[in-house]
């Protein structure tokens, strides 16, 4: 898989407790500059029921730090690394005997996120000088904040706002289900955005990742905010790795549904002496491996050229917004 300059590592995935797994990654210094650290919060299980916490298999906040700091330096990526993400609690990840889905939380649940998602940023904040000493350089963070509704997301970026400095991101949590219930969750995307972006803003703040997004409408609302009050979005997606494999091919504009799924052929298998993945697939052949690396690239130059690419969306970014009343009357939680 070849990536462009910018790349987001996550050390452990899994969507169930027992195929949770190192992340095998490797990086090419000639090419890749700029890593992003996530934490991988979102493979930790917490298991919730009434709203109370019932199984707990989340790391401690140093815990969660070894692990990214081990990773970096097993799989030699150390001198790349520019960000590294706090570890946040998720509250659009539930957990249910050992597997994890997409649903939201409760705001009464959620209130337990955010307290611990602000001190995930404060611990991660005073360890400023050993980062520095470990990866070589200094290493800027990512602090996310987590929250259901304007209220208590602003409650939280009010908070990580003040842990920020010169160089850090701030970390758009929360979202990453917004493309699978668009309805529900894209109006409190915008809502809470309109609010946030402009106060972003009005404490120096220069850039912002979404976790997880990469729906053309959220991300054209939150770009032509992004650029009305001079702050730089990023986001970052395993998505486009993933979509060729479920028979999905592009976003937005060049979203194509008939696409079918490609075959594995005898060439994708080949392995070295070893033992090891080799496929022999030459460039150009329709096959699992290379489409997957095409749409990869493809959804790079996308994204890169995003308003030349979704100019009707981002002109429609000022339509009126949704305003949310209650969320318990719109989505079932997880409690």
């Amino acid at each position: 898989m070849k990536t462009g300059e910018y790349v987001c590592i996550a050390p452990v995935c899994g969507k169930r407790e027992d195929t949770k797994t190192v992340n095998r990654v490797y990086v090419d210094p000639h090419n890749i500059k700029h890593i992003l650290m996530d934490s991988s919060a979102f493979s930790d299980k917490i298991e919730l029921s009434q709203g109370t916490i019932v199984k707990n298999g989340r790391l401690s906040f140093e815990a969660a730090l070894h692990r990214q700091i081990t990773h970096a330096y097993q799989f030699q990526y150390v001198e790349q690394v520019r960000h590294l993400a706090s570890y946040d609690l998720l509250i659009d990840e539930t957990w249910l005997d050992g597997e994890r889905s997409k649903q939201r939380w409760s705001r009464n649940a959620a209130e337990y996120a955010v307290r611990e998602t602000v001190n995930a940023a404060l611990y991660l904040t005073k360890q400023r000088r050993r980062l520095r000493k470990v990866f070589g350089h200094p290493v800027g963070l990512v602090l996310s904040a987590q929250g259901v509704d304007v209220e208590q997301y602003m409650h939280c970026a009010e908070q990580i706002v003040s842990y920020l400095e010169d160089g850090d991101i701030f970390g758009l949590g929360g979202w990453c289900i917004t493309g699978l219930l668009p309805s529900l969750i894209l109006p409190c995307f915008k809502q809470v955005m309109n609010e946030l972006i402009p106060f972003l803003a009005s404490h120096g703040i220069k850039w912002v990742h979404v976790w997880g997004v990469i729906m053309p409408e959220a991300l054209a609302f939150l770009y032509m905010l992004c650029m009305r009050y001079g702050i730089s979005p990023s986001t970052d997606s395993s998505g486009p790795c993933r979509y060729p494999i479920l028979g999905n091919w592009g976003y937005g504009s060049w979203r194509n549904n008939a696409y079918p799924v490609p075959p594995i052929l005898e060439s994708c298998k080949a392995v070295d002496r070893h033992g090891k993945k080799a496929p022999t697939c030459s460039p150009g052949t329709r096959c699992r491996g290379l489409e997957r690396c095409r749409h990869v690239a493809l959804t790079r130059d996308y994204l890169a050229h995003f308003h030349e690419r979704e100019p009707l969306l981002c002109e429609h970014m000022n339509d009126p917004l949704y305003v949310q009343h209650s969320w318990e009357h719109e989505v079932m939680y997880a409690d």
